[in-house]
């Protein structure tokens, strides 16, 4: 075997820029010179010391316990009180049976100057890229993200799993659950996850379209196909959402007509448009979602059965409100949080009386069903949190048009009118009251019912108040 003269190993090393080693305790054993110029730390300094106390940000420990090969940025603190940064690369070093017995550390470049150079670039092309990135997305159509699924169950952590894996994923994906649980929150969320999140999210509601006109919807048409046709045709939601993602919101509703040309899409990757002869490739990402299970719908001749099996690739299922009850809290805060903007109210949160009763209801309506809940609770309410007894009106209210046998129109005139007498009253008597105790000092009035002062306003006017 060839032995390599220390003094020739020492030259290599010389020449490579900034190089030092540490052992398997992260203690430096070498630095060369060139280390030493741009810490402005000696040779005599450095032996024995821990690399961490040296270098900010070094990942040399985590190279070492990890056994891998990392590259970061670090910090050098010079002896004149100077921070300059760089980028690091750490390699294990393993000895003969394999054991780790220390780590290589180099830079990329010949100095920190240059390293500081990169990094400034680096880090302008970055801001630059991001920037750009959040405006296509703008663009795109996306509303939500994962971030906006809210709770910390098991059962949400697993879907919030299952959404990350489908948006590495380019393959079909079918979501699964009942009405009111956030459908399409998680399919903006797989394409906001996905590389395709810069661009189209397009959205087809297939309940919402008529039969006879799905097919012109999907696909487009040309010019002069039918009367009233567009000047110079008009593209399709697939074409639309070319290089993106359409969302076929509930599929279940599609009519047995069109999904044979729907299955061709997805085999083909082409669509033709309404009086055109020719094909136009596509590049698009089928999500749909459904509220019933699919695969029911296909022992019962409803849904085709190869298209199903073409939608269903990744499958999604949501949870039910009630299979994560412990969610409750986190969501009622959130939606909250949104309606006092939308309300102009300043209602700071729920009562754990409140929130102990929502907790043992079934919510057959789930996560829209709470929202509408607390949304009406949040106009009833006259204090700065729901209270159970706020729930319990608003429940009283339904209980009471239900119960009785008359006629329904009659029903709802009288039951309504008298909510609303009863609602007028008490919100009259409270504003009436709040500017009372603080002597007609319309400021602070407001500030104790907790509304802003031109609601205040609002409703002196509306109640004829006299000041």
């Amino acid at each position: 075997m060839f032995n390599v003269p220390m003094k020739f190993v020492e030259l290599i090393f010389e020449q490579s820029g900034i190089v030092s080693v540490t052992d398997k305790e992260g203690c430096y054993i070498y630095v060369n010179k060139k280390w030493q110029e741009d810490t402005g730390i000696s040779e005599k300094e450095a032996i024995g010391k821990y690399n961490q106390d040296l270098i900010e940000g070094s990942r040399a420990l985590s190279a070492i316990k990890s056994g891998k090969v990392l590259t970061a940025d670090f910090f050098i603190r010079r002896k004149d009180g100077k921070s300059l940064p760089g980028i690091m690369t750490y390699i294990p070093i393993h000895d003969k049976k394999n054991n780790i017995v220390g780590c290589y550390i180099s830079s990329s470049f010949s100095c920190i100057e240059k390293a500081l150079e990169f990094s400034e670039r680096l880090e302008a092309v970055t801001e630059e890229y991001e920037f750009l990135k959040k405006e296509m997305r703008k663009r795109s159509g996306v509303k939500y993200s994962i971030d906006d699924i809210i709770g910390q169950s098991d059962a949400v952590k697993r879907l919030k799993e299952n959404i990350y894996l489908a948006g590495a994923s380019d393959s079909t994906v079918l979501i699964e659950g009942e009405t009111g649980t956030g459908k399409e929150l998680v399919a903006h969320s797989i394409h906001s996850c996905s590389l395709r999140n810069i661009f189209s999210f397009v959205k087809v509601n297939c309940s919402a379209i008529p039969a006879t006109l799905m097919e012109s919807e999907f696909f487009g048409y040309e010019e002069g196909t039918f009367t009233g046709a567009k000047k110079g045709g008009k593209r399709g939601k697939f074409e639309m959402a070319h290089l993106g993602s359409i969302f076929l919101d509930e599929i279940n509703q599609m009519d047995l007509t069109i999904q044979p040309k729907l299955l061709r899409v997805l085999q083909e990757k082409e669509i033709e448009r309404i009086g055109s002869s020719e094909s136009t490739p596509i590049d698009t990402r089928v999500i749909s979602a459904s509220n019933v299970s699919l695969s029911e719908m296909v022992k019962h001749n409803k849904f085709r059965d190869d298209l199903f099996y073409r939608l269903n690739i990744i499958n999604i299922v949501i949870p039910p409100l009630r299979k994560r009850r412990e969610d409750i809290p986190d969501l009622a805060d959130s939606i909250i949080c949104k309606l006092n903007k939308k309300l102009d109210r300043p209602i700071e949160g729920i009562s754990s009386k409140a929130l102990t009763y929502l907790k043992q209801r079934d919510w057959p309506g789930n996560v829209r069903e709470l929202q509408n809940i607390i949304e009406r609770a949040m106009n009833v309410s006259m204090g700065r949190s729901i209270t159970l007894d706020d729930i319990k009106k608003i429940e009283t209210v339904n209980i009471h048009k239900w119960d009785n046998k008359s006629d329904s129109s009659e029903i709802f005139r009288s039951s309504d009118a008298s909510l609303a007498d009863k609602k007028h009253s008490i919100e009259k008597d409270a504003v009436v009251n709040a500017l009372k105790s603080c002597g007609y000092n319309r400021t602070k009035a407001a500030k104790n019912l907790g509304v802003s002062r031109t609601l205040l306003y609002q409703k002196i006017k509306k109640y004829n108040i006299d000041l």
